[in-house]
């Protein structure tokens, strides 16, 4: 049985009912103006701006600079992309590096090869050469030579620079220790004696006990050399090397 409702109960839910609409379409007034109304006088603030030069003027200035650090920029790093150019006509890094690989690869690939085996070799063995030990070392191969004059002469024949023969150095002493560390390398007075009657025309008047410790030192890099060649290559052929070109 449905339970009849009294006539102030509906009259209150028409009034309830009729103020519920009236508030719904003023919200749908209010959103379709946000939404739909974009006029000029809507917006005042936008209006004003479209109209300042500044803007524009910001966007050209950046442009410009942008411009200006990208010609910059290409100007500075285009050696890593251009070897150079002929009548214009533009060298690729890549193409030079082509003839090149061509042409010293596998040279160049068998030095690095050594440089990482010897790195390596030296990092396992706790080997390391001193700035004084190059700076000796260097000081030696001065004297041999006669002097600085004489020793920038001999780096200037054969394309050297200072920083470059001691680094040089640095990798013969390297070897040398390595060497002496697992070869046991003996010069007898007999192999000294022998070199000395064998080379007199080198020696022209001069005694045996005068040049006898030079000899000694000689043959003794000789076999430092020689142990070397033989070390690099069992090191190389203990190592897992791939070439790819």
């Amino acid at each position: 049985m449905t339970k009849s409702m009294s006539p102030k109960t509906i009259n209150k839910a028409k009034t309830e009912m009729s103020e519920l609409k009236t508030k719904t379409k003023k919200s749908v007034k209010v959103i379709k103006k946000l939404r739909f109304d974009s006029s000029p006088e809507s917006l005042p603030e936008l209006k004003e701006i479209k109209r300042s030069p500044f803007g524009f003027a910001l966007k050209l200035a950046l442009i410009v600079v942008l411009g200006i650090a990208l010609y910059l920029v290409a100007q500075k790093y285009r050696g890593y992309i251009l070897a150079g150019t002929v009548n214009s006509s533009p060298i690729s890094r890549w193409e030079l590096n082509q003839k090149m690989s061509e042409k010293y690869g596998k040279q160049s690939f068998d030095e690095i090869v050594n440089q990482r085996l010897l790195d390596a070799e030296l990092k396992k063995n706790n080997i390391v050469v001193s700035d004084k030990e190059v700076s000796d070392e260097t000081a030696k191969i001065i004297k041999e030579y006669g002097g600085e004059e004489a020793f920038k002469a001999a780096l200037s024949q054969y394309g050297l620079t200072e920083a470059k023969a001691k680094d040089s150095i640095r990798q013969s002493l390297s070897l040398k220790k390595i060497i002496e560390k697992n070869y046991k390398i003996e010069i007898t007075d007999d192999q000294v004696k022998k070199y000395f009657d064998d080379n007199k025309t080198q020696f022209a008047d001069k005694k045996f006990e005068d040049v006898s410790a030079d000899i000694k030192n000689t043959l003794y890099q000789q076999e430092v050399y020689t142990k070397t060649q033989e070390w690099f290559t069992g090191i190389r052929k203990a190592a897992k090397i791939v070439p790819f070109i």
